[in-house]
């Protein structure tokens, strides 16, 4: 049987014959995994000097995980701390996205972000100037950063009770992937920045 439409590009007949890219990606793979090993003991350490309190949080251990294609790029995640369940979702998400950015992500959703608004309202004032991102779109699961979803803190802040309405807050900071060597000390800024404003002011 002849199979008809089967002609590849010129780029895709390379890229099938293509084996050493394969071994680079699994070994810088494996280092950023890693990487978000090391940042999940340093993550722990701080919280055990500003611990959170949520029920049912997990803060014990981390999960990293990866997977190949979002918007066609693999990742790789770290959640920690992290709760995510039907009533309540509290995570702070390191992300690596191929060929894009690392991401630094606090995402608040029910009951934890009930718990926190306060504490986030009136810590505000504590981001600007910080390279901070909030979602502005309707759910929470998408990670890009297209204005569709993120926007910066000053694009915001004359509207930034809209943001109280949702039901759920995500704030995050990006580092460009060929910055990949102060990846480490951007996430740990980053975490000690958005835990700190869960800190009740009273």
């Amino acid at each position: 049987m002849q199979v008809t439409n089967f002609n590849f590009s010129q780029g895709e007949a390379s890229a099938i014959c293509e084996r050493n890219f394969f071994i680079l990606k699994n070994s810088a793979t494996q280092k950023i995994i890693d990487l978000f090993a090391l940042l999940e003991k340093e993550m722990k350490n701080e919280l055990m000097l500003y611990p959170i309190d949520v029920n049912e949080l997990n803060s014990s251990t981390g999960k990293i995980f990866r997977g190949e294609n979002y918007r066609s790029f693999p990742y790789i995640v770290l959640d920690y701390p992290r709760l995510f369940s039907t009533n309540s979702i509290f995570a702070f998400r390191s992300m690596f996205w191929w060929g894009h950015e690392f991401s630094f992500t606090l995402h608040l959703q029910g009951q934890a972000f009930e718990k926190y608004k306060k504490s986030l309202n009136e810590n505000f004032s504590h981001l600007p100037g910080k390279e901070v991102y909030f979602c502005v779109n309707d759910t929470p699961w998408q990670y890009n950063f297209d204005k569709e979803n993120y926007l910066p803190l000053e694009e915001i802040i004359d509207r930034r009770e809209e943001l109280f309405t949702k039901p759920f807050i995500k704030i995050t900071r990006k580092l460009n992937v060929d910055e990949y060597a102060n990846a480490y000390d951007y996430a740990i800024e980053s975490f000690k920045l958005f835990i700190g404003l869960l800190k009740n002011k009273d």
